[in-house]
């Protein structure tokens, strides 16, 4: 009796997983195409630049392809733009270190032009040159000055919690 409970529980067993094989290799019906939904991501808005801050410095290369730019266009009038960049920076790299001197001149007032519109300005509008307020920089400073006191009381002090030097 007990052989035929054991076959009858076998014979389901198997009528069951022979449904279940069944059924995984039926064709699959296509799904109905449906448009994709459009998903829109929101773009980063770029930091506003602030109209009344300096300019930033130009480089000496900068100051050298400004000048030779009109001429090297003139002469290669049906290069592209990347093309004359890469003729002009070759020339830049061959220049001689005394020609190459005169425009680092040129960037190094610049630089001290650009230093001394970055100071007014910062004076003026209360913003440091990274573009940080003074009161955020302040608490930068206080809790770092915190934190310095801390590791200072830490030091005093012995793994045990005991003063160092108390007996």
């Amino acid at each position: 009796m007990q052989d035929k409970k054991e076959q009858s529980k076998f014979e389901n067993f198997l009528i069951r997983f022979k449904a279940l094989v069944e059924s995984y290799l039926a064709p699959t019906p296509e799904p109905e195409e449906q448009p994709k939904q459009q998903v829109t991501k929101q773009k980063k808005q770029k930091k506003q630049k602030d109209p009344l801050a300096p300019k930033m410095p130009k480089s000496a290369f900068i100051f050298y392809f400004q000048d030779k730019r009109e001429k090297f266009q003139k002469q290669y009038p049906n290069l592209q733009f990347q093309e004359i960049t890469k003729l002009i920076a070759s020339e830049w790299k061959d220049l001689p270190k005394e020609i190459q001197q005169s425009y680092h001149d040129q960037a190094l007032k610049d630089r001290s032009r650009y230093s001394q519109e970055n100071e007014l300005y910062c004076t003026q509008t209360g913003k440091q040159i990274n573009g940080k307020s003074q009161t955020k920089t302040n608490k930068s400073i206080a809790k770092k000055e915190k934190v310095q006191q801390k590791v200072d009381q830490d030091e005093d002090v012995d793994s045990f919690g005991a003063e160092i030097g108390q007996e």
